[in-house]
C-alpha cells in the first residue's frame, strides 16, 4: 500500500490569534493618528509659503517673492515693532494674504506729520524705509491703538495700502496669521527677511 505524502501548503494556517490580530491593529491605528495629527499640526500651526503679491513692500520684499510664514511665531510672545506679518482681513475669504510691517504697537498713538511717523509724540528712528510718508491717512490726527491692535504700513510706504486707510485700519492680534521668516523664491534672494 502506497503512502501519500502530506505537502505544506501556504494555505495551511495556523490558530486565529483574535488577541494579537487586534492589538497590531491597535498600533497601526495609533501610528496613523499621530502621523495625521503632526500633519495637521504643521499645516495649521507651522509654517506655509505665501506669496507676495504688488509693490507695497519694496524694496525687501518684491512682486511674486515666495515666503515661508511662521504660523506659531506669536503663540508664545507678541508681535514686534518692525515685524512682517501676513493676515487677512475679517471679511476676506480668498487665498490672499496681506503683507505689511508692524509700525505700532498696542496702547500707543500713532501720528504722521511732516511725512515721519511718531509714536506717542516721539519721532520713530531706523526705520526701514527713509522716503518721507506723503499721505498720513487717517494717523493725521494720531491713531490710538486698543488692546491687541496693531498699525502696520508696507516699507514702500507712498506705494501701499495699509492701516492709514479705513478699508485696512487698525489690526487686531487675531487678523494676524503670523510672521514673515524667510524668502524662499527667487533663488537669488534666498534668506531671511527680518529687517
Amino acid at each position: 500500500m502506497r503512502r501519500r505524502r502530506r505537502y505544506r501548503s501556504s494555505y495551511d494556517r495556523q490558530d486565529f490569534d483574535l488577541k494579537a490580530f487586534l492589538s497590531e491593529l491597535g498600533k497601526w491605528a495609533i501610528s496613523i493618528l499621530v502621523v495625521v495629527t503632526l500633519a495637521y499640526s504643521i499645516v495649521s500651526f507651522g509654517v506655509q509659503s505665501v506669496t507676495m503679491i504688488g509693490q507695497s513692500m519694496e524694496p525687501a520684499l518684491s512682486n511674486r517673492d515666495v515666503l515661508l510664514l511662521n504660523k506659531a511665531a506669536y503663540v508664545f510672545r507678541e508681535p514686534e515693532r518692525f515685524d512682517m506679518v501676513a493676515f487677512k482681513l475679517k471679511e476676506e475669504t480668498d487665498g490672499y494674504y496681506n503683507i505689511k510691517r508692524i509700525i505700532g504697537l498696542p496702547g500707543e498713538t500713532v501720528e504722521i506729520k511732516n511725512g515721519k511717523i511718531f509714536i506717542d509724540g516721539t519721532l520713530l528712528t531706523e526705520l526701514p524705509f527713509d522716503e518721507l510718508i506723503m499721505t498720513e491717512g487717517t494717523a493725521l490726527d494720531g491713531v490710538k491703538l486698543g488692546d491687541g491692535e496693531y498699525f502696520v504700513m508696507g516699507d514702500n510706504c507712498n506705494n501701499s495700502e495699509d492701516s492709514r486707510f479705513v478699508n485696512i485700519g487698525n489690526l487686531s492680534i487675531k487678523e494676524i496669521r503670523g510672521k514673515i521668516v524667510y524668502r524662499i523664491s527667487p533663488r537669488n534672494r534666498w534668506g531671511s527677511v527680518n529687517r
